[in-house]
């Protein structure tokens, strides 16, 4: 494999031609890999070979800033691309950002006339950088080129120094055998996602905490609340895209289960009515065996789950009435600490005590949000403060990228902030908030790369691992990777990378969708799901195909018509539940030419609406002129 590159900055454009050196080759679709850009190692100096200029000096710009501002890489892209071709990505592990923040662009094209921009990220931290590039930028069987750019970059003697990289990869993402694109894999994992739920939700409408990966194990995990709610917010998934025509039915059988109005299950809750951990499957009573306590998250995620469903599902009466029983019997207010140093209950005992104490910042903020919204909160508005404004949260830094945590020594698992972004509207709707929910992708995805060596696996988070269950985080792991935690994330293009790898119809173990991976050792597979988490594969893949699904419905918010769709996400001031598009004017699914005959009735005050805000194209809640050029632009795709 022949690579070339080519530096320049303004006004002299610089060649540079090399034989690069290409690391070995994770797999097949490998195009190349670079992870050496000095002779010697240790300095700037670029590799034997090197010739030309960059800005004033002789070294290489391994650091973007005063060294330069433009990169272009020129290299052969074998002959063939396979039907089951994906895209490229093209990643750069950028290990240090100095004092310049700058956007960075890459262009790619089978020439330098034909560069076109992929990918533009504005980079104020290492990180590892990923543009994702369509086959169709290059052309296979020649030489093709990627171009780096830094936009507004300070170059020269005396300016300062903006980042520094030390790997460059460009790979293709394949298809396994047997799909025909990227959203026929995701419908596939969420099929068995759903198929998951299924099995997992009790005859008793209780839900076991995990399942046996191999279909010839027999599950022996009890159930437990926190799972009722996780399987709550999956089947408002499996409705929303249609992969289980029972899905309403099996959400009031649930809330039913655990609300205690089943025949023959009566859940053991406390005085507080928090729910016992670990429960008898058919009954509900606790689980000899397992360990006694009553858990605080655990309820808070069966009533934010039960809420969720309840917006989802607005129109049922049943749902609606149990979700809001179940909120109103669990005192969430009394597991805060009456010191108010903002430490709320670990677990607690069954008159309500509290077993051990949790300071902020982790997943127990959902008892807090829970805590502030029922009917007498002192307690939690005096430490709201501390737990839901992330100014005031502890954090801690890797190579720049500030994260949450409950430690100033130790970094958080990814769980804790893909928690409060699936289930709280506190954490998911504020955007400072989601600022440290791309800080912590952007820390574990640098960290894997920089200290583990692994050009796209990442994903440190809890569940299953060949030492038993842990919860991982930086520095603290066992080398085990999750693609539902990179799902999560939102990052929907590596999730792809792992199925590649890990292809699903590869083995029957994979039946419930892509599982956690060893790097030390790549024959392991887990022997069974926590179904916390791994369903977070299930909610990331969901969002990535509906970016507002959850945050839509997620409880307490603003929500004016009462529709269970929060107004900060709605796309029509008017009832509109299942939210469908106002320009499909007629309500046959799409928008084309069919819908400008019924429009212009609804304009002309002719017709009526086939649903309240078909028509309403600007969402202003009435149908007038100002309707028109917004629909003109969705017809036409403008």
């Amino acid at each position: 494999m022949n690579v070339r590159l080519s530096a320049r900055t303004p006004p002299a454009a610089l060649a540079l031609l090399l034989a690069a050196v290409v690391a070995p080759a994770r797999a097949a679709t490998d195009i190349f890999q670079i992870t050496s850009f000095a002779d010697p190692p240790w300095s700037l100096t670029y590799e034997t070979g090197f010739s030309g200029t960059v800005g004033t000096t002789a070294v290489w710009p391994a650091e973007m800033g005063w060294q330069g501002d433009q990169i272009d890489v020129a290299f052969d892209l074998p002959a063939g691309v396979p039907t089951n071709a994906v895209h490229y990505r093209f990643r750069m592990t950028i290990n240090q950002r100095f004092s310049q923040s700058f956007d960075l662009v890459v262009s790619a094209g089978a020439s330098l006339a034909e560069l076109a921009e992929v990918h533009r990220e504005f980079v104020d931290t290492a990180r590892v950088f990923a543009a994702t590039i369509p086959l169709d930028r290059f052309a296979a069987g020649q030489t093709n080129y990627i171009r780096i750019r830094g936009e507004g970059v300070l170059v020269g003697v005396g300016q300062p120094s903006g980042i520094q990289w030390n790997r460059w990869r460009l790979s293709r993402t394949d298809l396994p055998t047997g799909f025909t694109s990227a959203d026929h894999l995701r419908t596939n994992q969420l099929e068995r996602l759903t198929w998951y739920l299924q099995n997992a939700i009790q005859p008793s409408g209780l839900v076991r905490d995990s399942l046996p990966l191999y279909s010839g194990d027999a599950p022996f995990h009890p159930a437990s609340p926190d799972a009722g709610g996780f399987a709550l917010l999956g089947l408002c998934v499996a409705d929303r895209f249609d992969l289980l025509p029972d899905a309403e039915s099996r959400v009031e059988s649930i809330l039913s289960a655990y609300a205690g109005h089943t025949a023959g299950v009566t859940p053991t809750r406390n005085s507080k009515g928090h729910w016992w951990h670990w429960m008898n499957v058919s009954n509900g009573t606790p689980y000899p065996g397992w360990n006694d306590n009553y858990t605080t998250i655990g309820s808070a995620l069966l009533v934010a789950g039960a809420l969720f469903a309840k917006n989802h599902f607005i129109e049922n009466v049943t749902i609606g009435s149990l979700a809001d029983e179940m909120y109103a019997t669990c005192d969430f207010e009394t597991m805060i600490h009456p010191s108010l140093d903002g430490r709320v209950s670990l677990v607690a005992d069954a008159n309500g005590n509290a077993l051990g104490w949790l300071p902020p910042w982790n997943e127990y903020m959902l008892i807090v949000s829970l805590a502030l919204r029922q009917p007498v909160h002192p307690r939690a508005t005096a430490v709201a403060p501390r737990w839901l404004d992330p100014a005031n949260c502890p954090k801690i830094s890797y190579r720049g990228n500030s994260t949450l945590t409950d430690n100033l020594s130790s970094f958080a698992p990814a769980f804790w902030a893909h928690q409060a972004h699936f289930f709280n509207a506190d954490f998911s709707s504020n955007a400072s908030f989601q600022v440290y929910f791309t800080r912590h992708q952007r820390a574990d995805a640098l960290y894997c790369a920089l200290d583990m060596g692994l050009p796209y696996r990442h994903g440190l988070t809890a569940g299953v691992s060949p030492s038993g269950y842990t919860a991982d985080s930086i520095y603290n792991h066992v080398n085990v990777y999750s693609p539902e935690a990179v799902a999560a994330w939102g990052d929907f293009d590596t999730t792809l990378e792992f199925a590649q790898d890990q292809p699903p119809t590869s083995n029957p173990r994979f039946r419930y969708g892509l599982t956690r991976v060893s790097v030390t050792n790549p024959t392991w597979i887990p022997f069974d799901a926590g179904l916390v988490d791994h369903t977070f594969l299930m909610f990331g893949l969901a969002e990535s195909s509906d970016p507002l699904f959850f945050k839509q419905r997620q409880p307490f918010q603003t929500d004016l018509d009462a529709d269970g769709i929060a107004d900060a996400y709605d796309n029509c001031a008017l009832y509109n539940p299942e939210q469908r598009d106002a320009a499909d004017v007629n309500c046959d699914g799409s928008i084309n030419g069919f819908d400008i005959d019924p429009l212009v009735e609804l304009l002309t005050g002719g017709g009526t609406p086939c649903t309240p805000c078909a028509g309403d194209v600007n969402g202003d809640g009435s149908i007038n002129g100002f309707d028109i050029e917004p629909f003109v632009e969705r017809l036409t795709g403008a």
